[in-house]
């Protein structure tokens, strides 16, 4: 059976991680002594440059790696979907919690509104003091409780992002499954010991040899 076609953002996610893998291999150690080697012969960006050339080529070399990863990925949706639909009757009380971050802020914030807008009439007319007192108090308390309540969902939203970026630039989906993990990892290896290395280490010894002759 055919293997299916990669998506767009596939596609995206394997021309990332190439470049990334890419940037590794010409910061290590054994491409930077081959440069000093190679005495100037070629440099860093015409290294890149060559390798960006091929790299179809390059990635070919960690097929296997890179189908073993995707079949994972395929599988760990695959079981999420499965957990997600069993437990649909028990997210209740999980789902509960986001909707009142996002109500209570906005609740306290009108009520506060009414409390104070009230209090106010009431002083101002003349009406009964300590009901406009009252008044006056709640709506402190509610607009104290709306501002507390947009500090934590700020904190919440900041870490939550500080999180997702960290993951975006180390190049890791947010929330990855274990075994969807050790395929990536396997594959970018493959990618970069067994792809990226031996091809810039062979550009640099034809140009070194081209330069002798």
């Amino acid at each position: 059976m055919a293997e299916p076609e990669p998506s767009g953002a596939d596609i995206g996610y394997i021309s990332v991680t190439f470049e990334r893998v890419l940037d590794q291999a010409l910061n290590s150690r054994r491409i930077s002594d081959a440069l000093e080697r190679s005495a100037g012969t070629l440099n860093r960006e015409q290294l890149r440059t060559r390798a960006l050339r091929e790299r179809a080529a390059i990635a070919a070399v960690a097929a296997v790696e890179y189908h073993a990863y995707t079949e994972s990925k395929a599988l760990a949706a695959e079981q999420t979907g499965e957990r997600d639909s069993n437990g649909n009757g028990n997210t209740g009380g999980s789902g509960l919690l986001p909707v009142l971050a996002v109500f209570v802020p906005s609740l306290s914030a009108v009520a506060a509104a009414v409390f104070l807008v009230s209090g106010l009439a009431l002083r101002a007319f003349g009406g009964r003091p300590y009901i406009g007192a009252g008044l006056l108090t709640a709506g402190f308390v509610a607009a104290a409780v709306a501002v507390g309540g947009a500090v934590a969902d700020l904190a919440c939203l900041l870490v939550a992002a500080a999180r997702n970026r960290s993951a975006v630039d180390d190049g890791v989906p947010a929330g990855e499954d274990a075994e969807v993990k050790r395929a990536r990892e396997a594959w970018q290896l493959a990618l970069r010991e067994r792809g990226m290395m031996p091809f810039l280490l062979a550009r640099l010894d034809e140009a070194d040899t081209r330069d002798h002759v």
